[in-house]
């Protein structure tokens, strides 16, 4: 089918679809941490309709707003559209539970928004069979994810039909994973007649272009995505390649006979995607490729996984965000295997991530293995559960765990600075690793751990600390406008406020890519000030919208204080970092002192400025504003970010589908 005619098929196909004003449930005043669930899912539900919603497409994380606040997602106002398309997948999923459980035609309208979003993600990028990972609207550069070129390699503009849009390339096999995953779940559970042709065009798309490229995907540019190898093709043609993509597989396996023997868990990625084409398009194409990755490796030893009972040792080395995309993976494998030699290799891999993580109260993983052990059950209907906890090791008191995280599952969403390694009733893990670092021993309940950047399901429910802000270099008014400021960070960059700090804006990109180490304001002009980077010393006269760089043989005088002595207020008070990272106070001349962090986020501290405005101090929780060293007023220097919550909404309608969270929960 053409562009042009499958264009027309969506158009035709959702028709009137538009949510807006549709729904409406209730508002941010009405619900908190601890409101039922159910209340609490049509906060979460509007508040992604409001701000993380671009025609279908779910938009993971947005500037912090008001609830209610509406978004336009252009390139000038965008949010994280760079991880769209698999948080969009794994929505739609909820999407179809949603509408298995209420059968209300306006979830099923979402659905088709949704599919359409997903289409579009196919069509942006110009050649059948290859997702973007998302796109906003507009053109040129993609505010502040586009900037300093960093990104931009992977950037495009849309052309013909789809001009508008701007789409960032680069897809992932979780990408084009959880987009399969959605499709299945809301195929099955909620699509209708002519949704189910829509999605199995789409996938048919989308596996064609996996199984011509030999299991990979390839991108505009006619390489190999970054993680772009969804399994392992089994043609023996194609080992030589294998062994050189996998070299240093083969050399932790300790292959020592030189033999290629990938085990079949190397393709677990790949399997379900050909059993979801199977079932969705009818082609047994792709089962008849199913059986040829099987026939070739089932039998081949499998060590893949970091095996062996609990231990600390063990789960300080655990990559939770690959966690969920087995979990992801096994779910539609076995709801959709029927031969049981097969689900006697399948299930133990359910059972060993399961091993793992029974403790840790992730609300999905939960339920997915209550639903695929010891075996496959459906419900019996919407809502009325035929899965036995009693045999699955520790089900009972991982569900009461996993409705829990739901039950305490915080409605604010702003990324905001945690420092639990700060805290003594936290016990740690003796064992660090490089990809987690410092954990706890014991998961941390969900409402007090830093939030996942994306999806709490993938997170880490071990990591103590998150989201700490950078630390101020340095902080000065302007000589004769107390509305205009500067500060430096400890990232290089600096910042500029014209209005007393509602807002800031980053002002050294003219310094092209110079990092700023300090700067000093001038003292008789308003915009006037040098500042000191790695790259030599420069000066604005423009507040730093531009900049020259100065001669060597200039050196203004820059200030560097050392805050772990006395700054002078006044005669009457001083203020100092002590070595414990605490800001103090003393009224006697240092003679005594005691803490003045109240109302501090995180009670350490690591910069003290003394200014005509008040103190400024920062640290690693935020920065603050005193005129008298007791009461202290948070400045939003950074731009705060939020999270939607599609991951609770995915838990908790699949949990209402199999029963285990009843209608008022």
């Amino acid at each position: 089918m053409s562009r042009t005619l499958l264009a027309a098929s969506a158009s035709a196909l959702l028709a009137g679809a538009s949510l807006s004003g549709v729904f409406q449930p209730g508002t941010a005043a009405e619900v908190t941490d601890f409101s039922p669930l159910h209340q609490k899912a049509k906060y979460f539900q509007k508040d992604l309709l409001d701000k993380h919603w671009l025609d279908g497409l779910y938009v993971s994380i947005v500037p912090s707003a008001p609830p209610g606040r509406k978004f336009p997602h252009t390139v000038d106002q965008p949010g994280n559209v760079i991880h769209a398309g698999v948080w969009t997948g794994r929505y739609l999923g909820g999407v179809g539970y949603q509408y298995a459980v209420t059968k209300d035609p306006w979830v099923r309208r979402q659905g088709g928004e949704i599919l359409r979003a997903l289409r579009i993600l196919q069509e942006v990028t110009g050649k059948p069979g290859l997702l973007a990972r998302g796109y906003v609207k507009g053109h040129g550069p993609v505010e502040d994810w586009e900037r300093h070129g960093a990104d931009s390699v992977e950037w495009h503009q849309g052309q013909g039909p789809y001009a508008d849009y701007r789409w960032y390339g680069d897809v992932s096999v979780d990408n084009f994973n959880a987009v399969l995953y959605g499709y299945a779940i809301y195929f099955d559970l909620a699509a209708d007649a002519a949704q189910k042709q829509f999605i199995a065009q789409d996938v048919d798309r989308l596996m064609t272009h996996l199984l011509e490229n030999h299991c990979r995907i390839m991108d505009v540019d006619g390489e190999v995505t970054r993680w772009g190898h969804v399994g392992i093709d089994p043609d023996p043609a194609r080992d030589d390649y294998y062994r050189k993509q996998y070299g240093s597989y083969l050399s932790r396996l300790n292959t020592t006979n030189g033999a290629w023997q990938p085990p079949l868990r190397s393709s677990l990625m790949l399997l379900p995607d050909l059993l979801i084409a199977r079932h969705i398009t009818g082609k047994p194409r792709y089962q008849e490729f199913y059986q040829r990755v099987v026939g070739r490796f089932k039998d081949n030893p499998d060590r893949l996984r970091d095996s062996g009972p609990f231990s600390l040792e063990r789960l300080a080395r655990v990559n939770h965000s690959s966690e969920g995309q087995a979990y992801e993976a096994l779910y539609n494998l076995i709801r959709y295997e029927r031969d049981p030699e097969l689900l006697k290799i399948y299930r133990p891999w359910v059972s060993q991530l399961w091993e793992m993580n029974w403790m840790e109260g992730n609300s999905l993983f939960t339920w997915m293995t209550l639903a695929l052990l010891p075996e496959y059950r459906a419900p019996q209907k919407p809502g009325l559960t035929a899965i036995k906890p009693e045999e699955i090791p520790h089900a009972a008191e991982a569900a009461r765990l996993a409705l829990e995280t739901l039950k305490v599952f915080p409605v604010d969403r702003v990324f905001r600075p945690v420092m639990n390694s700060l805290r003594q009733d936290i016990e740690l893990n003796p064992h660090q690793s490089a990809r987690n670092g410092k954990q706890s021993a014991k998961p941390v309940p969900i409402n007090q751990r830093p939030l996942d950047n994306e999806y709490a399901w993938k997170g880490n429910p071990y990591q103590l600390d998150g989201w700490l802000k950078p630390a101020v270099t340095m902080f000065q008014f302007s000589c004769d406008d107390p509305q205009v400021a500067w500060f430096s960070d400890n990232t290089g960059g600096l910042f500029m406020t014209r209005n007393g700090g509602k807002d800031w804006r980053n002002v050294s990109d003219g310094l092209m890519g110079a990092r700023v180490q300090n700067f000093a304001a001038s003292t008789n002009r308003t915009f006037v000030l040098h500042a000191l980077t790695d790259k030599g010393v420069f000066l604005t006269r423009d507040g730093g919208l531009s900049w020259r760089a100065m001669p060597e043989d200039v050196k203004p005088t820059f200030s560097a204080p050392d805050f772990k002595r006395w700054q002078i207020v006044s005669e009457r008070w001083a203020l100092r970092i002590d070595d414990a990272s605490e800001l103090v106070r003393s009224t006697d001349g240092g003679r005594s002192e005691k803490a003045c962090m109240a109302g501090w986020r995180i009670p350490k501290a690591n910069s003290v400025f003394i200014t005509p405005q008040g103190v400024v101090a920062g640290g690693p929780g935020g920065c603050y504003q005193s005129r008298d060293g007791e009461r202290w007023t948070e400045l939003k220097l950074w731009r705060e970010d939020e999270t939607g919550a599609a991951d609770f909404l995915h838990a908790y309608w699949m949990a209402r589908y199999y029963g285990f969270i009843k209608k008022d929960g």
